[in-house]
């Protein structure tokens, strides 16, 4: 689990520090920087697979973007990135330098560090790049290879190397688009969902949470089926609900299709896959964690989500971005694994991140009925826009 990142010149961050848990909200006006904060971390884990190019990082979900060093005015003698991550003992730091103008070629290590304890497995500098040394290429990943899988370096490394953002998208959960990221369990638009969902029922125990999850979330639902439809060349699963309340033809139940259910219940089985299903990632990211949900059932659902994070056999860590006040309100925040922080800009446009802590303030307000998304749409602890 990441304990530390630190961001440097990246996008609108000039310099961030964050002390993570395992559960981690951010919440901000549109364009605060959000995302940048997923995306950076995204960019320091295309580094530790060893490339950071255009391909490597859409892979892991983050924007094709023309621009990744700050464009501000009091931004133009930065040139390179620095990005650190900290876990249980190890630390890995980059110094990178993105291809001019957008352009599709990989970036340059300029610097690149890994220890493990007192340990310096790789260390690299500008002055060793050299011509000995591709700096296109990143070094601790091919230091992976000599060390025992189960010491913390390789453990942190690949945790941090597999790291994705998730962003849901209506046509891929439907069925009407095909995922351009996907992979196992699932996409990181929502592909293969009905395939997660039948890996997820075979076993006794994920049938067991997953038809509680559907039962207390979702008035109408019955049951899951799976659709299967072939072109003759290959055949596409997509996932089914049954209402209770439709009728029964000849002893059959009628089932809503992928066409016909609403995205709110396609999404709730999409945060179940990920929560869920045995081969979900350590280390990922949701982006708009209350996509297409009521605000109640998001806010349900963010209690549920964090519980399985928090209770998971294997030790899981999540950052989310929402932008609806709904969703605090399902946040353990007295569980110090569990924090939120807000997202602003200043007034020269860099992004200020600050993590919400709850003071005896915010005690007495809450003892007199003030929910966390009260104080929030009041302005009362930051992260909400000035309109």
């Amino acid at each position: 689990m990441i304990d530390s990142l630190t961001i440097k010149s990246f996008k609108t961050l000039k310099e961030t520090s964050l002390d993570l848990g395992q559960v981690n909200v951010f919440i901000g006006a549109n364009g605060s920087g959000k995302s940048n904060v997923l995306e950076a971390l995204g960019v320091l884990a295309a580094a530790a697979a060893g490339k950071v190019d255009q391909p490597s990082l859409i892979w892991r979900g983050c924007r094709a973007s023309g621009f990744f060093l700050p464009m501000f005015e009091d931004a133009r003698s930065l040139s390179e990135i620095h990005l650190t991550a900290t876990a249980k003992g190890v630390s890995y730091s980059v110094g990178l330098t993105p291809p001019p103008g957008g352009r599709l070629i990989p970036w340059n290590f300029r610097s690149e560090c890994l220890t493990s304890g007192t340990e310096r497995l790789v260390d690299r500098t500008s002055q060793t790049n050299g011509h000995s040394l591709d700096s296109e290429s990143g070094l601790a990943a091919l230091k992976l290879a000599e060390i025992s899988p189960d010491q913390p370096a390789s453990v942190v490394l690949k945790a941090l190397s597999n790291y994705s953002i998730f962003a849901a998208a209506t046509p891929i959960l439907h069925g009407w688009a095909r995922d351009p990221q996907e992979r196992e369990p699932i996409g990181l638009g929502g592909g293969r969902l009905a395939e997660a969902i039948q890996e997820l029922v075979k076993n006794e125990d994920g049938m067991a949470s997953l038809m509680d999850e559907f039962h207390s979330s979702v008035e109408w639902f019955s049951s899951f089926g799976v659709t299967e439809e072939s072109d003759g060349h290959s055949t596409n699963k997509g996932l089914a609900f049954q209402d209770r309340f439709f009728r029964k033809d000849n002893g059959h139940w009628f089932f809503l299709g992928p066409n016909d259910v609403n995205e709110g219940a396609l999404y709730l089985a999409f945060l179940a896959v990920l929560g869920l299903h045995p081969h979900s990632p350590r280390l990922f990211a949701i982006e708009n964690v209350d996509h297409g949900l009521n605000p109640l059932l998001a806010k349900r659902l963010m209690a549920a989500l964090t519980s399985r994070i928090l209770n998971a056999p294997a030790n899981r860590q999540i950052l989310l971005t929402t932008h609806n006040p709904l969703v605090l309100d399902g946040l353990p925040l007295g569980d110090d694994r569990v924090r939120l922080f807000t997202v602003d800009r200043d007034n020269k446009g860099w992004s200020i991140i600050r993590r919400f802590l709850v003071t005896d303030r915010h005690r007495e307000m809450a003892s007199q009925g003030w929910t966390l998304s009260r104080m929030w749409i009041n302005k009362l602890i930051g992260g909400v826009p000035d309109v």
